[in-house]
């Protein structure tokens, strides 16, 4: 069964047309007039500008959408600057990886860059996705660390070290597993187990690397887009996990077997119907079809994806979910105290992410005094907004 029960949501036809420009057929008529300053706004708000550039191109953009088209261009330059920006982490990354002898496997962007997946700059990032053996993890973090990166100062993960900062800017996530890919009977994928599945393929241009195979790449978009974020469509933009899937092939018959494998890597984390809504998603946005006021699936997945940034109380709703079943390699009550005490116990910059850096490093005790009574306040407001949603 599908997790989410969307209310109805107003659609203004700007999101229409950004659905249409994003994955439908390039130049497809479009149902009405936009307005340029809201379609861009709305594009923005769901991070497919760059894309919607792409796919369409300047001249078509322009003759939709007058000057206003200018902003799609601005946002690809963007996107495909910190493209280059990236790269070069990776490039650095890659050079101390050689020299240690660990071998490296590139996630999300990367993979679907080096794959030729996806055009420069059509899919914006803010972090470079490195996959290495877990043995060795602490071992490359340390010797960038030695070579002028340094922490961001945010908390591991069960599956990735502290992010890093490049000296020159970029920030690099060395992983451990990928959460909820599971190629065989021992847990989340690493290295080793993707090698022994036959489940890597080389990486031409990347020495020391090897790339995941399409069925791995597919099935990390899913798991990481229904399985991680999908009670958070407003921190992660499940727009860029359909573009994802769509660039892979998920939705094309021909691509059926390696959809089907896909779905089994990542069967515990992401039900059957939820795979098949988004594989029936896929298809009719690559197809044109509007399916905003479909009953279908499919179509609820889609009011789910947009409620989840056009309404604030179905957003405030979603987040009474933080102890809802994760993937995870953990226990259940391991990973629900693990996440009740990420909660409450902050590190430096996850206060200054949330509240602001404090004027006085007192500031930070005060912060940390008051976050549970904070957390019983936010409590309350989701609490009530679901309720008054349902009323």
């Amino acid at each position: 069964m599908l997790r989410f029960s969307p209310p109805p949501v107003s659609i203004p036809p700007e999101v229409r047309w950004m659905l249409l420009r994003a994955f439908g057929p390039p130049g497809a008529p479009s149902s009405g007039s936009v307005a340029a300053a809201a379609a861009l706004a709305m594009a923005r708000r769901f991070e497919v500008a760059p894309r919607i550039a792409v796919r369409q191109g300047r001249a078509r953009l322009a003759a939709e959408l007058g000057e206003g088209a200018a902003g799609f261009q601005r946002d690809l330059t963007a996107s495909a600057a910190q493209g280059l920006r990236l790269e070069a982490v990776l490039l650095d990354v890659l050079e101390r990886a050689v020299a240690r002898e660990i071998p490296l496997v590139p996630l999300k962007l990367a993979a679907l860059e080096a794959a030729g997946r996806v055009a420069p700059g059509a899919r914006s990032a803010c972090d470079l996705d490195l996959l290495a053996p877990p043995e060795r993890a602490e071992e490359l973090q340390q010797d960038l660390l030695d070579h002028g990166f340094r922490t961001s100062g945010l908390p591991p993960s069960e599956h990735q070290l502290p992010a890093l900062i490049h000296p020159a800017g970029g920030v690099v996530e060395v992983h451990r597993l990928i959460p909820g890919v599971r190629p065989g009977t021992a847990g989340s994928a690493t290295v080793a187990s993707l090698e022994a599945a036959g489940l890597l393929a080389p990486a031409p241009g990347l020495p020391g690397c090897r790339l995941p195979v399409q069925e791995v790449l597919i099935a990390h978009a899913l798991v990481h887009g229904i399985g991680q974020h999908g009670f958070w469509p407003d921190s992660y933009s499940l727009l860029r996990t359909l573009g994802d899937l769509i660039d892979l092939g998920f939705h094309q018959e021909e691509e059926a077997p390696r959809a089907e494998r896909a779905v089994a890597l990542v069967a515990r984390d992401v039900s059957t119907e939820e795979a098949e809504a988004t594989r029936s998603l896929c298809r009719a946005l690559a197809e044109g079809i509007d399916l905003v006021e479909s009953p279908s699936p499919a179509g609820i997945l889609l009011r789910h994806i947009l409620a989840g940034r056009l309404d604030p109380d179905y957003a405030a709703a979603l987040r009474l979910n933080l102890f809802r079943s994760q993937p995870s390699d953990r226990a259940p009550l391991v990973r629900m105290v693990r996440t009740a005490f990420g909660a409450l116990f902050l590190s430096r910059a996850q206060i200054d992410a949330i509240y602001g850096k404090p004027r006085h490093p007192l500031g930070y005790l005060g912060r940390r005094l008051a976050r549970p009574f904070d957390l019983l306040r936010r409590l309350w407001s989701y609490s009530r907004r679901a309720l008054q949603r349902k009323g």
